[in-house]
């Protein structure tokens, strides 16, 4: 298994980078984005934003010592955002979705409905690892080191995810699918994933 710590502000642009590289060609930010935006930098710059937003105490992001990956994870009873978290968020998201900015915040707001609330669960928010090294263990350890915090403690876990091609492995790490999501008729598919504590 590969070394996992916690990530660090200096850590920040990097992690920005990772996550942006990852998800640039997820079904789900293809949609929301706007299709003039230099995908790049500003969702370098978003992600890093988020990134920051947890370690100002909210979660807990993850990193592997060559940063080649990064997971933002939200404990159990702390994965709503605040007014104050909108607040933050708002000129990196409106750089980042443009004109595409409603359907992204109806996305966010369908999200945070189907969300459960019981039982106490950590909630994976995001995971992503640079495309080169995809399929190297740094998305798995980056898991690990919170789902085996899961089964010590006897917590659930959760999460969405927007590449059906991730379902299979995201279900060699405990996850079962919920549910199938659309935030539209047109809209690419969301789907909700529960995991049970083992042992």
């Amino acid at each position: 298994m590969l070394d996992v710590r916690d990530a660090t502000p200096d850590d920040l642009p990097a992690i920005g980078r990772v996550l942006a590289a990852a998800f640039a060609d997820d079904p789900v930010w293809t949609w929301i984005t706007s299709p003039r935006t230099d995908w790049s930098r500003r969702a370098a710059a978003w992600f890093s934003a988020v990134a920051r937003l947890q370690l100002k105490g909210h979660g807990t992001v993850l990193v592997d010592e060559g940063l080649r990956g990064a997971a933002i994870w939200t404990p159990p009873g702390r994965w709503k955002g605040t007014l104050g978290d909108a607040a933050t968020m708002s000129i990196p998201s409106a750089r980042l979705f443009g004109t595409r900015l409603p359907r992204a915040l109806h996305a966010l707001a369908t999200n945070e409905r189907i969300h459960p609330t019981d039982p106490p669960h950590w909630y994976l928010e995001l995971l992503g690892t640079d495309p080169a090294h995809q399929g190297t263990g740094v998305g798995s350890a980056l898991i690990a080191e919170i789902t085996d915090r899961c089964d010590r403690e006897g917590l659930d876990g959760y999460l969405e995810s927007s590449k059906e091609q991730n379902l299979a492995f995201y279900a060699r790490h405990g996850f079962e699918v919920r549910e199938e999501v659309h935030v539209t008729r047109t809209s690419p598919t969301t789907w909700t994933m529960w995991r049970a504590p083992l042992g």
